[in-house]
């Protein structure tokens, strides 16, 4: 469980800074910031989307943040796309910055995969295709056992999440109880698409230093195969021995299908 000087839960609606949180991770999407974290981020979810293979009508994002980063290259492959956070403050920050008067239009990350994608078109439809197929950003909170308080869902074909799940969890058992239930929303035959770190204990935004669970590589996938997935592909990159931003050993991109 977070310790007393680590902040968890209901502080990332008081001290959860959304514009150091980006600029922090997502402004220079190069090898240059924490050894290319945000930049395998990216690219590896351009990977797992290129194929085609991940696809359908109505894809859900647990725990989007402050920035869509990984449902951007879902968008040419899903009809609806339905945002979710438990940050108030994120929220309303997705919420303006995709559809009121945020300074934050997300440019340099539309750029980034934008120059991967074969079709190399401009970041400003990339935005116009996101915001046309967004359905809402809705609250979320993996800790209750009703996560979407109330809200009715249909099942996804798709469903993201991105550096969220560990900043949730107090413990690995918890962990794999919130895979239990993120599985409940996914259509049999599914995909999931999840990018986390692991052995991390902490990460900073700005000054402020926020829980990580501190699970393993094993102990992750077997939450995920235990909640009924089968994992199809595993990108990973080790972290460096010391960086600015937090203690994370490693990150990964998985993508796994729903089997029962």
């Amino acid at each position: 469980m977070a310790e007393d000087n680590v902040l968890f839960g209901e502080h990332y609606n008081t001290h959860f800074d959304p514009d150091i949180y980006i600029n922090s991770f997502f402004t220079v999407l190069d090898d240059t910031v924490e050894d290319g974290l945000a930049a395998f981020i990216l690219n590896s979810l351009h990977s797992v989307f290129k194929s085609g293979n991940v696809k359908g009508k109505r894809l859900l994002e647990i725990g989007t943040g402050p920035i869509p980063h990984s449902v951007i290259p879902a968008v040419p492959f899903v009809q609806d796309i339905y945002l979710t956070d438990f940050s108030t403050v994120n929220r309303k920050y997705l919420q303006d910055a995709l559809f009121g008067s945020g300074k934050q239009d997300y440019a340099n990350v539309y750029d980034f995969f934008a120059k991967l994608s074969d079709a190399g078109e401009p970041w400003r439809k990339r935005s116009d295709d996101l915001k046309a197929k967004v359905c809402g950003i809705f609250p979320c909170n993996l800790l209750q056992d009703d996560i979407f308080s109330g809200s009715y869902f249909p099942l996804f074909d798709v469903i993201t999440s991105s550096l969220c799940i560990e900043a949730a969890a107090p413990d690995v058992e918890t962990y794999g109880n919130i895979a239990q239930k993120i599985s409940k929303y996914l259509k049999v035959g599914g995909h999931l698409v999840i990018v986390g770190v692991l052995d991390q204990k902490y990460y900073f935004v700005g000054e402020h230093k926020f829980f990580s669970v501190c699970i393993s590589e094993q102990e992750l996938k077997s939450c995920w195969e235990q909640a009924g997935f089968t994992i199809l592909s595993w990108n990973h990159m080790k972290g460096p021995e010391e960086n600015e931003y937090s203690d994370f050993g490693s990150a990964f991109v998985m993508d796994c299908v729903k089997k029962s």
